[in-house]
């Protein structure tokens, strides 16, 4: 597994990162690290074990899934919503979503003649939808199952469904093989549900998320304003924490 204190440039030459960052999902945990100037991002299965001995002690991270006891994670290093400098912002809500439409609000910003509302979508294990006013103010949203909690759900609760061993989706509107029926409707359902969101607002949406690109890919060919931008919580972890430390 990759190591966040360390970046193989090549099998003979290895680059020591002193900033580093973690986000533990849902599903997945996702790393950010600066090796010399560029900044590298990872996204991993979770695995505790494998960092039980490493002293993570000035990792900045933030969490949205399970806390691992064994990994020793400094609590005066971890993100919080009160550091989101967003108005209107539920006392619940998630830190992945804040930190995604934080960064999206800022990039948003930088574009000319752009100054405007606009919609956030992670699309990860579940499909959250944020959206943010042109003031910077938390403005509600919507959740849905995700593409693989919709794929999961339907072969854990119904008799005659498995969850498909290929996930990749067909092209055809209607499938005679089961599975690939499930495949089929579980996308329609997400990228029907952005083209409604985009007809009914007319705003500018930033997606990120591990399943974006397969939702792109479906909305490719649709006239959309939909910016692809991957790693959007990191990138908020990133600056929100270098606003911490500049005060």
């Amino acid at each position: 597994m990759w190591d966040p204190f360390k970046y193989a440039l090549t099998r003979n030459k290895i680059v020591y990162s002193d900033e580093n960052y973690l986000m533990i999902g849902n599903t997945r945990w996702h790393w950010a690290s600066k090796i010399k100037k560029d900044w590298k991002y990872f996204h991993t299965s979770p695995n505790p074990n494998e960092f039980r001995d490493k002293d993570y002690s000035q990792l900045t991270w933030a969490s949205v899934g399970p806390l691992p006891e064994r990994i020793k994670l400094c609590p005066s290093k971890k993100i919080l919503l009160d550091n989101i400098p967003l108005n209107n912002l539920p006392s619940n809500l998630g830190i992945d979503r804040a930190l995604a439409s934080w960064c999206a609000f800022k990039k948003q910003s930088y574009i000319k003649n752009k100054k405007k509302d606009l919609i956030v979508i992670d699309a990860g294990t579940i499909l959250s939808v944020t959206k943010i006013t042109k003031k910077g103010e938390f403005a509600g949203g919507q959740l849905s199952s995700g593409f693989r909690l919709q794929l999961s759900a339907m072969a854990n609760r119904a008799l005659k469904l498995e969850f498909p061993i290929d996930k990749k989706i067909p092209n055809e509107i209607f499938q005679y093989d089961t599975q690939k029926a499930m495949i089929r409707g579980a996308i329609n359902s997400l990228t029907g549900q952005i083209l409604k969101l985009y007809r009914d607002t007319k705003l500018p949406i930033w997606m990120c998320g591990g399943d974006a690109p397969i939702i792109l890919s479906e909305l490719k060919n649709k006239s959309i304003d939909i910016i692809h931008s991957p790693n959007l919580v990191l990138e908020g972890m990133i600056d929100i924490d270098q606003n911490i430390n500049s005060v």
